[in-house]
Parts: C-alpha cells; structure tokens; sequence
C-alpha cells in the first residue's frame, strides 16, 4: 500500500509539475509575446521560483486559459498541497511503525 499511495503521489506531482510549467509558460507568452520556445525556456528558469512563477503561473491560466481566478490558485496553490497529504501519511504512519 505505501509502494502504491507513494507512486501516485509521484505521478501526480509529475503531472501538476507538467501543468504549472505550461501553465508559466503561457502566462509569459501572453505577457510578453515572445516565442513559445523561449516561454518555455523562460518558465523553467523561474517556475522555481516560489512568488514569480506561481504568480506568472496563476497568471497564465487565468489569462490565456481562460479558467477562473479559484482553479487558476488551486493549480499552483491548492492541489499540490492536496498531493503532499498521502506522501506525509503514509511518511510519518512508517516512521511510528519502525518504532
């Protein structure tokens, strides 16, 4: 079960990680105009970056996506929060168990 609960947290945070950089890259894109391939470039420079990428991120969805302000934050804010619950309980549920 841990092997099971800790791959799909992976995979989500794989897949979250793949939308926040599209979602960066958009955001730069409809700001800036440059082209596609240098957004890209550009998001994976400052999607790091907890306040500028989350913040051009949010934008990018919102924006150039056309989703609402709400699922534009709980793509950088709310659902990565969401994937770490499991990874942190199946974490600490085998650090008491190995007591």
């Amino acid at each position: 079960m841990k092997a099971m609960l800790l791959t799909g947290a992976v995979i989500g945070y794989m897949i979250f990680g793949l939308l926040q950089i599209t979602a960066t890259a958009s955001g730069i894109q409809h700001l800036t105009g440059l082209w596609w391939l240098i957004c890209w470039f550009g998001a994976l420079l400052v999607g790091w970056m907890p306040g500028l990428g989350t913040a051009l991120g949010i934008y990018g969805a919102h924006a150039d996506w056309g989703w609402s302000l709400p699922a534009s934050f709980a793509l950088f804010l709310g659902i990565p929060a969401l994937l770490f619950l499991p990874a942190s309980a199946v974490a600490i549920y085998s650090a008491i168990r190995e007591r």
